[in-house]
């Protein structure tokens, strides 16, 4: 799956190429960020993309439509006067305010919205050619969803059990995976579609199933909840839905941050595989705790704890006096009445393959790397570079850079290198020159800005940018270029705590294929889909 999913930094990197190279200014930094790089002061003017603020009134929403149509209004006027350069300025800026507002909580959802970013994105491909990096943020599995739960929700759909082993046989899990109509329709959905869903889930869970059961299993959750990032996110760590959620587990911003996950300009932690696998397991437990139920706790998960609620009051009301999942499925929003018997389907399924006769694929890359720690804030390039590696590379294993950038830091950042390739890295590093291993990070001010908003946006206070910048008055004019003063990512220095600021060599055993679900014609088999999990190797390099 392409990741196409960073609409903002690789948009901003086209937009900026092509401003730059119209206007004749020095050439941006190539790597896929909103950075400029100043060759003469060696100053990076910060200007990445904004951080979510969870939320944006209807008003607001309006007014920022309501700034759209008037760039519109302006590019088709300088078009129809034939002032061609005039129009590819107006264009620019539009999909510069485009880049900002795509990240903003529910405006994509809104009508409006979508067919005037649709406008300016027709033009701009027209104008510049630019691939397919312009869609807006979702990904692959919220159509395979859609189009599973249009099928649930038919009830003119015959009975599907004609497709599944007559003899499947079920093994003890703490998650019940309970087999009624509405699991095995899900069930026939997914064999039905195997090649477009299952296939590339088998070969993704290879590839981060063992870190997920490492940690689950450090947490004290139950190793079948693993099953629900193919729900989730088909283990897609650029899965970006229109609710805003983001990650393999899909957590809104909120919730990431109250699980402890860092959500801010420079760095979004839902997009961090380990890290995201914690929290949700925490998350998870908590839910639990709360419903004293998994198939409760996955209704919570997907839709709100408060819904929830109501749909079990509205049954206890009804004389039930402890309702379940199946007892409030149909006062539960038609995603979540699904969601569960998707996740027990997917389960069952992927658990062993071997029992519904799915073709063994080629395993997905391990997961490997030598976590580093550094202190200077480079770019994902000159690291790649460092390390004698493709940058693509670097960036698989570092998801949760939003700039392609390790982000400025009061203490060393721990970046994923691949798998035995520190010493390389060191090595080069030692020969970097020192005045390279520095930058200074600096916001240009822009139209409408303040002190407070500024900080706000980069997730330091207001005092501590006053400081770094000498500001008496607190005032600040368009242009005007402020240090950000560096802040510190805790969370990160959580997950390798062990590693006492040292370099690590992490390397995640096998997936385990525990068989969910078996059968007498395929249990000879199972072994030859099984494999091992051992545990996570974290080692000095």
């Amino acid at each position: 799956m392409k990741r196409t999913l960073l609409l903002s930094s690789a948009l901003a990197a086209v937009v900026l190429a092509a401003w730059f190279h119209e206007a004749s200014h020095t050439p941006a930094v190539p790597d896929a960020s909103a950075w400029r790089w100043d060759g003469v002061s060696e100053v990076l003017y910060a200007n990445p993309p904004v951080s979510a603020d969870d939320s944006i009134s209807d008003a607001q929403a309006l007014r920022e439509v309501e700034r759209l149509y008037r760039l519109q209004a302006r590019y088709v006027s300088a078009q129809s006067r034939g002032r061609t350069t005039r129009a590819r300025h107006v264009l620019d800026d539009a999909m510069l305010r485009l880049h900002d507002l795509v990240q903003r909580p529910g405006l994509t959802d809104r009508p409006r919205f979508r067919r005037v970013y649709h406008a300016f994105t027709s033009e701009y491909r027209d104008h510049y050619g630019v691939p397919d990096t312009l869609n807006l943020p979702q990904g692959k599995i919220y159509d395979i969803r859609r189009g599973l739960f249009s099928k649930l929700n038919d009830r003119t759909t015959p009975q599907l059990d004609e497709v599944l082993p007559s003899d499947i046989r079920l093994t003890d899990t703490e998650v019940p995976m309970t087999l009624n109509r509405h699991v095995k329709e899900s069930m026939a959905f997914l064999l039905r579609n195997k090649q477009r869903h299952l296939y590339p889930w088998l070969r993704r869970s290879s590839t981060y199933f063992p870190m997920i059961e490492h940690i689950l299993a450090e947490e004290n959750a139950p190793d079948e909840l693993k099953y629900l990032t193919l729900v989730e996110s088909g283990l897609n760590p650029y899965a970006h839905s229109h609710a805003q959620a983001a990650g393999i587990w899909q957590f809104v911003a909120p919730t990431g941050r109250r699980y402890g996950l860092t959500v801010d300009p420079w760095v979004d932690e839902r997009r961090d595989p380990e890290k995201a696998t914690r929290a949700a397991a925490r998350h998870l437990r908590d839910l639990r705790r709360m419903f004293g139920d998994w198939h409760l706790a996955l209704a919570g998960y997907n839709c709100s704890p408060s819904v929830v609620r109501r749909a079990i009051e509205r049954e206890k009301q009804r004389g039930t006096p402890t309702p379940t999942f199946w007892d409030i499925y149909e006062d539960l929003p038609e995603e979540t009445r699904n969601y569960v018997p998707l996740f027990i389907a997917t389960s069952v399924i992927v658990s062993n393959p071997a029992a519904f006769d799915l073709d063994r694929v080629a395993p997905g890359p391990r997961y490997a790397f030598d976590h580093v720690p550094l202190q200077p804030s480079l770019s994902l390039e000159q690291v790649a570079r460092l390390a004698e590696v493709d940058v693509q590379k670097v960036r698989a294993l570092n998801p949760e850079l939003r700039a392609d950038r390790i982000p400025p830091s009061e203490e060393p950042y721990y970046v994923r290198l691949p798998y035995d390739t520190y010493e390389t890295f060191s090595e080069n590093y030692t020969q970097m020159p020192e005045e390279k291993r520095t930058a200074v990070f600096q916001h240009a001010v822009r139209s409408g800005e303040t002190v407070g908003s500024i900080a706000k946006r980069y997730h330091v206070s207001r005092p501590s940018l006053l400081e770094a910048n000498d500001l008496h008055p607190a005032t600040v004019s368009v242009g005007q270029r402020l240090k950000v003063p560096q802040v510190r990512y805790l969370g990160n220095g959580e997950v390798v705590a062990e590693a006492d600021a040292r370099p690590i060599r992490v390397r995640y055993g096998s997936r385990a294929t525990r068989p969910i679900a078996e059968t007498a014609s395929a249990a000879g088999l199972t072994a030859s889909w099984s494999q091992s999990s051992a545990p996570a190797d974290r080692r000095q390099p």
